[in-house]
């Protein structure tokens, strides 16, 4: 009844090397450095997903940067996107940056998108560029801010506006109030 007279037999297919099989970009896993572990070198994740429960005592480069809680990194970061729940004692060059309540972030940042929410903790100077992950772009010292009086601050009048205070200075945007030099 199941006989194979006359028939050649089927070829199988070769299976694959299991070294050439990984999963597409859209399914990569997230690498961990759990809570309580120590890294000290410089961490390398070009296009991969990243999270630091831990410390990081060195450069961070990759896709997508997790800083959670617990984590710190002491070191300069490029990467996609980061976003900080926890300790950043460096630099960050990303396209999206997000400081999250319980950041705090001792560097400065590049970036081209960056949102902060209340509470985190922020020491330095952030700069916007179009390609942040450009080598080339905003090498050099940075652009020191414009002062400028408002208008109306030229007079000792403090019936006006609140920038119309003597010792209040515009810069970029920002009021910075104290004593004048």
């Amino acid at each position: 009844m199941f006989t194979s007279k006359g028939k050649t037999p089927d070829t199988v297919p070769a299976l694959p090397e299991s070294n050439t099989r990984r999963p597409p970009p859209s399914r990569m896993m997230t690498s961990i450095i759990a809570n309580g572990v120590r890294m000290i070198g410089t961490v390398e994740a070009e296009g991969a997903e990243l999270q630091v429960d831990g410390e990081i005592d060195g450069n961070v480069r990759g896709g997508s940067l997790t800083i959670g809680d617990t984590g710190m990194v002491k070191g300069d970061i490029i990467a996609e996107s980061v976003l900080v729940n926890g300790r950043v004692e460096g630099s960050v060059r990303a396209r999206k940056v997000q400081l999250a309540r319980n950041a705090h972030v001792l560097g400065d940042i590049v970036h081209q998108s960056l949102s902060v929410e209340m509470g985190a903790v922020f020491e330095g100077q952030c700069r916007y560029l179009q390609d942040p992950l450009n080598p080339s772009a905003g090498v050099g010292a940075a652009v020191a801010p414009q002062i400028s009086a408002p208008s109306g601050a030229a007079s000792n009048d403090t019936a006006g506006s609140f920038y119309d205070q003597p010792s209040d200075r515009m810069v970029s945007g920002v009021v910075v109030t104290g004593a004048q030099s």
